[in-house]
């Protein structure tokens, strides 16, 4: 083996050497005394579950479920992901505090579904009397209110449409579904 090849393989060794030092600092940071964490679902060293992930996340969840339980987590690289499955335990998840589980990080994804100052773009209180507001919204006798205005925004929505013709079906699915929510919430 030449010096090129030594280095090479060295600083191979030296990287994996690294990241396996890393990983077990961060286990042991994250199991310190009184910490009682949810069991980490079995994957392959840095993917963790990830490739499992994204062959059919439900059928992922459904099978870790049977294996851990109600509450679990799976490290997706770099994230660590908790699941929260079955009401018995998923009410942990929104009345927990701000600090210890934040719905802000999870989910920013859908800032743009509400828009900015709405909802996730929030601070925690502020959410929170939001969150009221939806309640309230979403009783079961204001849902029944809602009909009537869902009905009249899809005829009036499908009425534009022609007789044949192809659509992108997902696009046109969300776009009725946020006409008909702002309808219902106005």
């Amino acid at each position: 083996m030449d010096r090129a090849e030594s280095k090479f393989v060295a600083g191979g060794v030296l990287l994996l050497a690294t990241i396996v030092f890393v990983k077990l600092v961060a286990a042991l940071l994250r199991s310190g005394p009184g910490k009682r964490l949810p069991p980490t679902a079995k994957g392959l060293p840095l993917l963790g579950g990830l490739l499992r992930f994204m062959k059919g996340p439900i059928v992922m969840v459904r099978e870790e479920y049977a294996k851990l339980g109600s509450v679990f987590t799976v490290n997706l690289l770099n994230r660590r992901v908790t699941f929260f499955v079955g009401p018995d335990v998923s009410a942990h998840f929104f009345k927990a505090p701000e600090a210890d589980l934040s719905q802000q990080e999870v989910y920013q994804f859908n800032v743009p579904t509400f828009g900015p100052g709405v909802v996730f773009d929030v601070d925690y209180s502020v959410r929170q009397e939001q969150f009221r507001f939806f309640t309230e919204a979403l009783r079961v006798a204001k849902l029944r209110s809602y009909v009537d205005q869902m009905v009249l925004e899809a005829q009036e929505y499908f009425s534009k449409w022609g007789e044949s013709g192809t659509v992108d079906l997902k696009y046109e699915l969300e776009h009725l579904i946020i006409l008909t929510a702002s309808r219902c919430c106005s």
